[in-house]
């Protein structure tokens, strides 16, 4: 299983994903995300613009994530490390809850830091969910650094931002 770049056609069937896992984290009482967001809308355009990235199983997404520069109005606040250069911004990182501790996340990460060094990119920034244990875990083992909380519209509690620099 590798990871590739999702084509048009895989916008509905990564919206599925996100659904089942939205269902997931909501049996954990995790609520990182709503129907609000994310949505197919913002599913589509990662689609178009060549941003969102699959796992495959047969011909079914099992696992994905949108990879681009675009950081939230919610970032300006954060006291990020790096700020010369371009950053990478992690979107929507999600595993099938069927396919997860499986390793899908961690290749999911290590072709976002490999992807970010290949473009150029000096360091990937992302927020997590306070309340989601084993997204904040992840991304610590892996040596992402918090720098900072925010918050998101219509979530109790706040997100995690961290940074990691690319050298």
């Amino acid at each position: 299983m590798k990871v590739e770049p999702a084509i048009l056609a895989d916008a509905f069937s990564v919206m599925q994903l996100i659904t089942l896992c939205r269902e997931d984290l909501r049996s954990r009482a995790i609520h990182q995300w709503d129907e609000i967001y994310p949505n197919p809308e913002v599913v589509d355009n990662d689609a178009r613009t060549g941003s969102l990235f699959v796992i495959r199983h047969e011909s079914e997404c099992v696992a994905s994530v949108s990879l681009n520069d675009s950081q939230p109005e919610e970032y300006r606040a954060i006291p990020w490390r790096f700020v010369d250069g371009r950053a990478l911004v992690i979107h929507r990182l999600c595993v099938h809850p069927a396919w997860q501790r499986r390793g899908l996340g961690r290749k999911l990460m290590d072709f976002t830091e490999d992807f970010a060094k290949r473009s150029g990119f000096s360091c990937i920034r992302l927020d997590a969910y306070t309340g989601n244990p084993r997204a904040l875990s992840l991304y610590e083992q892996r040596g992402y650094d918090r720098v900072g909380q925010t918050w998101f519209p219509r979530r109790p509690l706040p997100f995690d931002c961290f940074e990691k620099i690319m050298t």
